[in-house]
């Protein structure tokens, strides 16, 4: 990417629209171009703040409360460590990789049956892949076309393999609110006003959030193990006698 974009350049980077940009120009959250006579250039730090407040949408927050995430990063903050901080918080929100294909890329990423209208709409509903005003499609997590495709290749129809999405994402949904319980009830410091951090109170707080993030990836990561083979034991244990010779 060059270092520098004029404003069609940088939607198209960041799979919104020009008037997306300007909206957030106008409402602060955005820093503007660097003007050179009638052309505004935009630079990488813009393109990290496109896709960072993309995230926090994804993630349910309004462009009021983002706004004021923003004002609270810039307060006394150089650009150079905002983005750093910007960086850090869009890991820290997931981690996944977001990937922006064109339609035929994508086509040979995902089996014939996920281009049927209705599996489409469901995917787009679901938010598991974006169309952008461009034609492209922006698939906020690249491990979504990695492991529907890989079920279906064992035979789960795309159908099955969005519905069990759904499924899981709501219990997820509660496993995180858990998680998110223990954070604020045993690692917040007592009166710590949450809307209005410093730079310092914010790194620590994000710190905190991203060792129980990766702590909380542990834990369910071996429950589900351990809950798999439990449960594959149980429900395949007349398989297992079929396959040994001496039952």
């Amino acid at each position: 990417m060059p270092d520098e974009l004029r404003i069609d350049d940088l939607a198209r980077e960041a799979g919104v629209a020009t008037t997306t940009i300007r909206l957030y120009q106008h409402r602060g959250l955005l820093p503007g171009p660097r003007l050179q006579g009638r052309t505004g250039w935009y630079g990488p730090a813009h393109l990290d703040r496109l896709r960072l407040i993309g995230r926090l949408q994804d993630e349910g927050h309004s462009l009021a409360g983002i706004g004021r995430l923003v004002a609270s990063w810039e307060r006394g903050t150089d650009l150079a460590e905002l983005v750093g901080q910007e960086a850090g918080l869009a890991e820290l929100l997931g981690t996944g990789r977001e990937v922006v294909l064109s339609p035929v890329e994508l086509a040979e990423r995902l089996p014939a049956e996920a281009f049927d209208p209705a599996a489409m709409l469901r995917a787009i509903d679901l938010g598991l892949v974006v169309f952008t005003d461009d034609g492209r499609v922006r698939v906020p997590d690249a491990r979504f076309v990695d492991t529907g495709p890989a079920l279906a290749a064992l035979g789960v129809p795309i159908g099955v393999v969005l519905d069990e999405w759904e499924h899981l994402a709501a219990q997820t949904d509660e496993i995180a609110a858990r998680f998110l319980g223990l954070f604020e009830a045993h690692l917040l410091p007592d009166g710590l006003d949450v809307d209005h951090l410093d730079a310092e109170q914010l790194a620590s707080v994000g710190r905190d959030l991203a060792r129980l993030h990766q702590l909380a990836g542990t834990v369910v990561q071996a429950a589900l193990d351990a809950s798999i083979a439990r449960l594959a034991r149980q429900r395949l244990a007349g398989l297992a006698d079929l396959a040994d010779p001496t039952v």
